[in-house]
């Protein structure tokens, strides 16, 4: 690592040119390659989603597999017939020709279907006008339009165009309201909005870094680190979309990981760099010190984030495979920044990375010796003297906020969970005041086999769904879809976030259904968005003991080797566990029981989606780790040298702290910008992210796990000898000769 950093700060053009160079190809490349070409590959392996799919795929049948979305036509006074259909028919009848990629409409006055060779208005038959009549409530002022899209995933430009021709519709027209709601409309808030959440986070960071380094030079390498990481890791992102399926959220993601540990590690690098300037080394062997000594805590800090990013494969949900080799790319590109790139830059700017007082104080040949003052030595010596009580408080606190977690549910919040002014949330209270809560669920049974077209065989099915006491009778409508396929169509009394709904899911597959199907060629799938997220709940479930003993496990060892200790490792993944806990509970308290939902903007209460508490914990216990290893390895490089504890401890938490918590509070904002974002989902990661920093930072770093190693001892350090001597010798402190030198140049003046 010294030959690293020795080589970066003699060579530095080289490497700024190596770095250029690299963007310069992988930008040009995805460019060449067409681009990035983002898409979502969701498959539920072993479920009955899974056989659902497969079975309209193979039975040709893909358009039911295609997205949906529901336009609710209120008229404020009369009908939706009459005047109202003047307006709204013909804008429907425009939709198919306008290259949406629609493939029908069912309507309260008729079917809409937009084929090949033209559309189709409408037809005769008292099935077709019972349709259309149950898509319109009873006393006729609320009318419902099924909008069907050939693709499952269709494009979100063209999803906000068809939208804003259908509200177009009602403009000038005080008597006619209306909205948009279902899963194609879900993300229509977030493309049409303008607002940039990552913004705020970088404005943050400027400002943050600004204070804490006081010097232009300084604040602008974490950010140039970042940058470079990000220019090189987007182009290699987009190369990987060609080569597998990512979402398209995985860039947005890819950012905020890329900024927070990329502000981590800079900061740790210079700050140790600027401490070794003022203390009178030479800025070649501050940088070659910087980096065998931060450099190190930087390395074992990144290969634990991309451990709990790639930790995500484990869980064998496919559209988070691309998600997570994406952010753990742009992780390790910002991990070889700081080792590279930074030092080359430190060696540019040479003393200008200090502030002009201390550069003025170090040319003049004064050097400070011995330790620093200020807020955190003391703050540290508080901690020293009252381990037992500062350690008992911040455990209670953390207990107490994640006590809710443990009734944390998962499942598919519904619209009625969005903010109260969107879209989405106006047409969902509208279609339960109009047709009942129930109405908004969306489920099915899907009839495979020789009987599906068997009308006495359909009926027992039907007789038995409608006697189910969650299910409502009038809902239940066969729709024939193949020679060995048949769907039922039905609708619960239950809205489809409430936990009853979920349960009717659970008692259909295992009680109420089986009995007609068993023993024969024929099988009866429950399908609809409940029933794909009780089984994507099922999946994460039973792969989440994997995934939870490999990456804490993975982690623990790679600690232990480095730290030469048992219980560091084992208080970093408790620590971080812990931290996991509490900001789960936070959670759970604003997004399922509804506390300061309305205050925050985030909608009534609702269930928490299957996939957040495994990313969450992915990205927390990568950036835990970081905080932790930041603090520790300092502590042990003190523990190398004195093999005093208490020294070690009140010192790397001193020299530390001021770190830990600006860098922490540069992701607070950077997470945090994303409360003022659209959509449910959006500010359930920016308000668990951020309240998870805080608590890490301000809590567990600067109170709970200094308290607890005072307490514990030199037993913190504690390594057997034999397994010493059968693991490999990889500490994160320099060298001694490195360490020698660094207190020579402070005693020397």
């Amino acid at each position: 690592m010294e030959k690293l950093g020795r080589f970066a700060a003699r060579r530095r053009w080289w490497v700024v040119f190596g770095w250029i160079g690299a963007i310069i190809v992988l930008q040009g490349l995805a460019s060449s390659a067409g681009g990035s070409e983002f898409k979502t590959d969701f498959k539920l392996p072993h479920t009955e989603t899974a056989a659902v799919s497969d079975l309209l795929s193979k039975e040709k049948l893909g358009a039911q597999n295609g997205a949906n979305g529901t336009m609710v036509i209120h008229a404020i006074s009369g009908t939706v017939y009459g005047d109202t259909s003047a307006l709204v028919l013909p804008a429907l009848i425009k939709l198919c020709g306008a290259h949406y990629d629609l493939t029908s409409m069912s309507s309260p006055y008729g079917p809409i279907v937009c084929g090949p060779n033209g559309v189709t208005v409408g037809s005769t038959g008292s099935t077709v006008k019972a349709t259309a009549a149950s898509l319109v409530s009873e006393d006729k002022t609320i009318g419902l339009v099924q909008i069907n899209w050939a693709k499952v995933n269709p494009s979100p430009k063209r999803v906000s165009d068809l939208a804003d021709e259908l509200q177009a519709v009602a403009k000038g027209h005080a008597n006619l309201q209306i909205e948009l709601t279902g899963g194609a409309f879900q993300a229509l808030a977030q493309a049409k909005s303008s607002f940039a959440p990552e913004a705020i986070g970088f404005l943050a960071a400027l400002i943050i870094l600004s204070i804490v380094f006081r010097t232009i030079g300084a604040m602008a390498l974490p950010l140039a680190s970042a940058v470079a990481a990000l220019g090189a890791g987007t182009g290699l992102t987009s190369l990987l979309t060609h080569a597998m399926s990512v979402a398209d959220f995985a860039t947005q993601l890819e950012f905020l990981m890329v900024l927070g540990v990329g502000v981590d590690y800079a900061l740790f690098v210079v700050t140790r760099h600027r401490r070794n300037l003022v203390r009178g080394m030479s800025v070649e062997d501050s940088i070659a010190n910087a980096v065998a000594t931060s450099g190190r805590a930087v390395l074992f800090a990144g290969i634990t984030v991309c451990i709990a990013i790639l930790g995500l494969l484990l869980l064998g949900v496919s559209f988070l495979y691309g998600v997570a080799l994406a952010t753990a790319s742009g992780v390790a590109l910002t991990m070889l920044a700081s080792l590279t790139l930074l030092p080359a830059l430190l060696g540019f700017l040479g003393l200008k990375v200090l502030p002009r007082k201390a550069r003025a104080t170090v040319r003049g040949g004064t050097f400070q010796e011995g330790d620093h003052e200020g807020f955190w030595f003391r703050w540290s010596r508080r901690v020293e003297s009252s381990p037992l009580l500062l350690g008992a408080a911040a455990l209670a606190l953390m207990v107490v906020l994640a006590l809710p977690f443990f009734s944390m549910r998962l499942g598919s919040s519904d619209q009625g969970s969005d903010p109260a002014n969107s879209t989405t949330r106006k047409g969902y209270d509208l279609i339960a005041q109009g047709f009942g809560p129930g109405y908004n669920s969306v489920l099915e049974l899907v009839v495979s086999g020789a009987q599906a077209q068997d009308a006495d065989y359909l009926n027992r099915i039907t007789t038995t769904l409608k006697t189910h006491p969650n299910v409502t009778p009038a809902s239940v409508h066969v729709v024939p879809l193949g020679k060995e396929i048949s769907l039922v169509s039905f609708k619960s009394r239950t809205a489809p976030q409430d936990e009853k709904t979920t349960d009717l899911v659970k008692s259909l597959r295992s009680t109420t259904l089986p009995p007609l199907y068993n023993n024969t060629d024929n099988h009866i799938y429950v399908y609809g968005s409940t029933a794909i997220f009780v089984d994507f709940a099922k999946v994460l479930a039973s792969k989440m003991p994997l995934f939870f003993v490999a990456v804490v496990g993975l982690s623990f060892l790679l600690l232990m080797v480095a730290f030469r200790s048992l219980v560091v490792p084992l208080t970093a993944a408790a620590m971080n566990l812990l931290a996991a806990a509490a900001s789960f509970g936070i959670i759970v308290a604003i997004f399922q029981w509804g506390w300061a939902s309305d205050l925050l903007g985030v909608g009534k209460g609702g269930p928490i989606e299957p996939f957040l508490p495994v990313m969450f914990f992915a990205i927390l216990f990568g950036l835990s780790m970081d905080y932790q290893v930041f603090l520790v390895s300092r502590m042990h490089e003190e523990w190398a040298h004195t093999q005093d504890n208490r020294r070690a401890i009140s010192i790397g938490q001193a020299e530390t702290g001021g770190i830990i918590t600006a860098a922490a509070l540069i992701m607070i904002a950077v997470f945090g910008g994303f409360i003022l974002g659209d959509g449910r989902v959006i500010k359930l990661f920016g308000i668990g992210l951020a309240s998870a920093i805080f608590l890490d930072a301000f809590i567990l770093r600067t109170v709970l796990v200094p308290s607890m190693m005072h307490l514990v001892g030199k037993s913190n350090w504690y390594f057997p000898k034999w397994l010493d001597k059968i693991t490999p010798n990889l500490t994160v402190e320099a060298p001694e000769e490195l360490h020698s030198g660094e207190v020579a140049a402070s005693a020397a003046h």
